[in-house]
């Protein structure tokens, strides 16, 4: 079969049509040198064929071109798809970001050796399947990008796939429910212009990783029942009030979205996790 090239992209890559919309990066060695948009190349003369599925992917492989080198973009993109193909395992869109940021952070921290082990907990005995892709993504990138991540990196790349795991029709609709939690929570912090990076990710991860564990305690109602002490939450309040301010504009949207009631200790876990997440500065008051 004949592809027509749309972009090249480097000597190794290129960006084809394959007709009625539908379009594929193709990688191989050589494959796009001395080649221009209209020039054909052959099928049999590609190693790897990435289907872009659809309008969104395609938005976000090109905007991450704009920062992240196509090796690592088609790395991260060719582990979605195995994921999702070989483990029937369904994600929303937004890993495809998520995941290839994360490995391109990674990597540059790898290549000046300032790579450092995440403190984020193990949690495979919960997330055995999350584990396992986990396992051969970072065969993967490690095979693709000619490194060697340790295995301390599964647990982080398993926490992508645990976040993004989407909903199909063989889905427990407790999924459901952990989409809508990350998406009201994701939602408040792009309004307060909160994002991972690379000095937050611990923090980051260990919320993500409280979120999920929130999903589980109000779909079995075994929310903490551990009675805190009357003035931490004043306390909280008067010392890191943005923290604050976000925690309940999370909590107060949960609530009144999903339908659900959070207690104080649920709201006292918020702000720590969001306090060490923007780490405001205390605001102690005469």
């Amino acid at each position: 079969m004949r592809l027509v090239i749309r972009s090249v992209y480097n000597n190794n890559s290129v960006l084809v049509e394959l007709g009625k919309g539908k379009q594929a990066i193709v990688s191989g060695k050589g494959i796009g040198y001395q080649k221009r948009p209209g020039d054909e190349i052959l099928s049999s003369d590609a190693d790897n064929l990435l289907y872009l599925e659809d309008d969104r992917i395609k938005k976000h492989f090109a905007t991450l071109l704009k920062d992240v080198p196509i090796d690592i973009v088609v790395t991260s993109f060719t582990a979605i798809d195995m994921a999702k193909k070989t483990y029937h395992y369904s994600v929303l869109n937004y890993i495809y970001v998520t995941l290839t940021d994360h490995i391109f952070q990674m990597y540059k921290h790898l290549m000046k050796g300032k790579y450092q082990t995440s403190m984020v907990p193990d949690i495979h005995e919960r997330y055995p399947t999350e584990y396992a892709i986990a396992k051969d993504v970072l065969k993967l990138i490690n095979k693709n990008l000619n490194v060697h991540f340790p295995d301390a990196e599964i647990k982080n790349i398993a926490l992508h796939f645990i976040n993004a795991k989407g909903v199909d029709a063989e889905s427990d609709p407790t999924d459901t429910l952990s989409m809508k939690v990350n998406r009201i929570v994701n939602a408040v912090f792009k309004e307060y212009g909160i994002k991972r990076n690379l000095n937050n990710q611990n923090y980051f991860d260990r919320l993500m990783i409280h979120l999920q564990y929130l999903v589980e305690r109000v779909q079995n109602k075994t929310l903490d029942d551990h009675v805190l002490n009357n003035n931490i939450e004043q306390d909280f309040h008067r010392l890191y009030p943005k923290s604050y301010e976000i925690s309940g504009k999370i909590c107060g949207q949960l609530e009144s979205n999903l339908k659900i009631t959070l207690n104080e200790n649920e709201r006292v876990y918020f702000i720590i996790h969001i306090q060490r997440l923007i780490q405001e500065s205390e605001n102690v008051l005469p």
